[in-house]
Parts: C-alpha cells; structure tokens; sequence
C-alpha cells in the first residue's frame, strides 16, 4: 500500500482521510445522449462520441473525478476474428464480432435498444478451446507492455495517482468464449476443460503484473464479471470456489505482490451469494449494487462489515419521476454514507428515460449530499 496517493477515490477505502467521497458516475447509453443533446444540452459532441457509453467529453462536462491512472495490460486476443455482416435487418444485423462470436445487434445509432441475441461462440468442444487458446499465447511477443504505458504510470505515481489495471473476470472471460448457456453446462460435462481455460487465463493475468518494472506499484484491480440476474449469481459459491476462485487467487496473489490493497469487481444483478468468495481473496469492492436488482446494500454492510466497500447503489427510477422522488432515495443511501467505504453514484448507465433536466437536478443534490 503507498501512503503518497492524493485521490479521494483510494483514501476512501483505505484509510478514510478525505474531506468527502470523489463526485463520480457511470456513464450513458448512447440514447440517452442523444435525448440529452435533443433537450438542449450544451455539448458539442461528434458523432462517434454519441455513440460511446463513457464519453470523456460529456464527464469533463458534468465535472466528474477521476478515479486513478489505469495501465493496459497485453490481455487482448491475438488475432482477432475477422468481423463480418452476415444479414441486415433493418435496425439491426446479424454479424461475427473480431472476438468470433455471431449475434444479431441492434446498432447504437437507433432508438430501440437490446442485449445482443447470440446465436453462436466460438468455443463449444474441447479442440475449440485448443484453438482459441493459441490466440492467447504466453509467449506472444506482443504481450509485453508498453514502454510509453510505463513512463506514464511513473509519472502518475509521482503525482499521487492511485494505479489500476483492469482484467476480465474468470466467469466473464469463459462465457465471452462459449455463451451462458454452453459454459453452464460445460462446469459439469467438460471440467477438465474448464479448469484448464481458468489456469490459462489466470496465467496470463498473472504474468502481465509480474512483467511490470518492480517500481511499479499496483493500488487496485478492476475486475468486470458481470456474472449475476436478479434472482442471484449465475454459478453457486461451490461452483465457484471449485472452478473460479483458483484463478482469482493466483492474480490477486500476484497483485498484492505489487502493493495491491483494492480490488473492485463489476457485476451487475444480485450477486450476494458470491460476495463472500471474492472478498476471500481480497476483491473488496462491490460495484453497481443494482437496487432494482434487489441489492440491499445496507444488509450487505451488516452481514459483511466494514471490509466490504460499497460503489453505487441509488436506484435510477427516481430520476425518471423527479423532485422529491431524487430527495426520498438521496436520503435513503445517506446512512451507508456516513458510514464510510462507500461511494454512492447511480447503481448502472444513465437510461434513456431520464431527462437532463432530472439527471442535473440529481447531480445537484447528491453533491450537495458529498459535501462538494
């Protein structure tokens, strides 16, 4: 742990030395701004930034913080797929992305909106897997990283930037590869496999901490897992500590090498069941808390203490209707405020059906709440 990082972001869930919690969100559907920009918002954005979910213009815009210095870590598959339109269909298409998976899409530029509908992943055998396998090699030559990344994450550190990596969970990694329904089922018909695609990963997670330069401390890791519904998690917490939680171990272990004190996972739903399997491995950080998921962050709080720290959690449908609906659920979120680690936002994306006017109606208010 550094004792030199300036970033309330870290402070707050470590040694809780800050004046009030970092102002941050997180991020919009492209629908959304489009809504916004049609209600008059005053941001000149291009087209292709309309389009992305965190564009860095509209955060400069509402004045949110930043949340440290990130590193980019060689984890991408090499070679990519090549991406192909198979079908069109009106407001969407049926496509192969550069990571092999066919779906139909709706594409951003329209109003409607959905999850893809997959229809096929890349891995469903056993010699699938061997061959995806090679498009993640170890001894890539182009996974070492940067130089450039380095000398910018040296100068981060001298000006008190908290440092993270990002990694993709185990679950989210596997089922980015096979599918939900494939992978669910591949836990118990193909163990030896899954276990397999779990060492691997982990050791290429593992690798890239340990080619950093040993100057080089890593403050936090931000996992995206996105592995919960609102009925729970999408494996037990035996399926997971058997299969997954080895993976978490042998990074994280490498982590903590680096001076690594924070680790937060992203995952949407209910995950509550799992809560415990990660914060057995030092992942201390739940994020968004979907309140309409049926996320009770306070009973997290008791049942898991002070160890778990708290990242989003105000539900968005207050937004929708405004007024004393913004006030009722600001003051509904304030106790786990006073308590510290915690660091309340809107608990996913910005909808399309909240009005700018209610969206800066909101930031006003909880700012008010941080004390900024």
């Amino acid at each position: 742990m550094r004792t030199d990082i300036t970033e309330r972001f870290y402070r707050v869930y470590t040694d809780g030395n800050v004046d009030r919690v970092p102002d941050i969100e997180f991020g919009y559907w492209p629908q959304t701004i489009r809504r916004w920009l049609a209600e008059g918002m005053p941001v000149d954005l291009s087209e292709d930034e309309q389009e992305e979910m965190f564009p860095a213009r509209l955060d400069r815009f509402f004045g949110f913080e930043p949340e440290g210095h990130g590193i980019d870590l060689q984890l991408n598959m090499m070679p990519h797929f090549k991406e192909e339109v198979i079908e069109r269909r009106g407001s969407s298409v049926i496509m192969r992305d550069t990571a092999g998976v066919l779906a139909e899409r709706y594409q951003n530029e329209v109003d409607e909106s959905s999850i893809p509908r997959f229809i096929r992943f890349p891995v469903e055998t056993p010699q699938d897997w061997q061959a995806m396998k090679q498009r993640y090699r170890l001894d890539d030559p182009c996974r070492v990283i940067f130089p450039g990344d380095i000398r910018a994450a040296r100068l981060a550190m001298q000006r008190g930037q908290m440092i993270t990596v990002f990694c993709t969970g185990f679950y989210g990694q596997l089922r980015n590869w096979m599918g939900m329904e494939r992978l669910s089922y591949a836990f118990y018909d193909e163990p030896a496999m899954i276990h397999d695609m779990v060492d691997h990963w982990s050791a290429l997670c593992a690798q890239q901490f340990e080619r950093l330069p040993a100057d080089i401390v890593v403050d936090a890791v931000f996992w995206w897992e996105d592995m919960a519904g609102k009925n729970g998690p999408l494996v037990s917490p035996g399926v997971f500590r058997k299969f997954l939680q080895p993976g978490y171990h042998r990074v994280m272990t490498a982590a903590r090498k680096r001076g690594c004190s924070l680790s937060m996972v992203d995952c949407d739903g209910d995950p509550h069941d799992i809560v415990r399997n990660w914060l057995e491995e030092g992942v201390n950080i739940m994020f968004p808390l979907e309140v309409a998921a049926g996320v009770d962050p306070f009973a997290w709080r008791e049942e898991f203490g002070m160890e778990l720290r708290l990242r989003g959690g105000i539900a968005k449908q207050p937004l929708v209707e405004g007024g004393k609906a913004i006030d009722r659920e600001l003051e509904r979120i304030k106790p786990l405020l006073e308590q510290g680690r915690c660091i309340p936002h809107l608990d996913h994306l910005v909808p399309p059906d909240i009005p700018y006017a209610h969206y800066c109606e909101y930031l006003d208010k909880k700012r008010k709440l941080i004390g900024k």
